[in-house]
């Protein structure tokens, strides 16, 4: 079972499941591109139509791998909309400019769908260069279309998390719950709010209603980032908190573009310049949780 994540030929041993985009249970990107602000590839590969996987040829790994720590800064976090990420891949595949470095499960479940120097398009942030210093993660949570009077295009006469022997849980479809690596696993948020479930907040101007992530994605999640830290390291153990109020910031940061860590699509992208505004990952993820697993890093 591999635990590694890759970048021009560089491992890091994370500590938890990883299915690279060569296995054979594996998803490969399908719309990566090129960065500008790195040389070892064919510059034909920037910003254009995608290609037959095998055009997507790193020259001199080690000389690429030294010029790409430099070029990023920034891990973004996603919430996907989705059942899970074989459902998240199956819409990446239908368009034409979508993509993410990685999936992360329901079950916690790691897929790394391409090498971390190429670049996806899945935050283009708000002054349009957010994925040239950026690696993202599209972490398997419906976020409000769980919700049957919020549901915009996966729409069920009700909420999709029930309380089942006095927990919540994912009703997931049964071609969805096939497609975990983890059998017979269940979809249960690592916290609920109140009798109600689900988190409210507001974020960049919209109410947010999400049940939580699970425990198990958080437990990978945690491991990813340290392991990204130690590959890349300009992205730091960090993410946005406020000393001043004491509480981590959910609306567009100030001066989004520098910061160096770990933070959310919300965080880069309120939809200006004809972006569209995010609030991912959303109202119910729990970054004091990451903050003191850095803490002593």
């Amino acid at each position: 079972m591999n635990q590694n994540i890759v970048s021009c030929s560089q491992k890091i041993d994370i500590g938890t499941r990883v299915v690279l985009w060569n296995e054979n249970e594996g998803f490969v990107c399908p719309n990566k591109r090129g960065r500008s602000n790195c040389s070892h590839h064919d510059p034909k590969l920037n910003d254009a139509p995608s290609r037959k996987d095998s055009a997507y040829k790193i020259l001199k790994p080690e000389s690429a791998f030294k010029e790409l720590i430099q070029c990023v800064h920034q891990f973004v976090l996603h919430y996907d909309g989705c059942y899970n990420s074989y459902h998240c891949h199956q819409l990446m595949a239908e368009s034409t400019f979508k993509g993410c470095h990685f999936y992360l499960d329901l079950d916690g479940t790691l897929y790394q769908t391409c090498d971390l120097y190429w670049k996806t398009n899945t935050a283009p942030a708000d002054d349009r260069q957010g994925n040239e210093r950026a690696i993202h993660v599209e972490m398997a949570n419906l976020a409000w279309e769980a919700l049957a009077r919020e549901s915009e295009w996966l729409p069920t006469n009700r909420d999709k998390y029930q309380i089942k022997r006095g927990k919540w849980v994912l009703e997931l479809p049964e071609a969805y719950r096939k497609k975990l690596q983890t059998a017979n696993f269940q979809t249960t948020p690592s916290r609920a709010y109140g009798k109600r479930g689900y988190f409210s907040r507001k974020i960049n101007g919209r109410v947010v209603h999400m049940w939580d992530f699970t425990e198990d994605q958080y437990q990978a999640l945690i491991k990813l980032c340290i392991g990204i830290n130690q590959l890349l390291p300009r992205i730091k153990l960090q993410v946005p908190f406020d000393k001043k109020t004491r509480r981590h910031p959910l609306d567009r940061l100030k001066d989004y573009s520098k910061f160096s860590g770990i933070l959310g699509h919300a965080h880069v992208q309120k939809g200006e310049n004809g972006v569209e505004c995010k609030y991912d990952p959303g109202s119910a993820f729990n970054w004091s949780r990451l903050k003191k697993a850095f803490d002593p890093h």
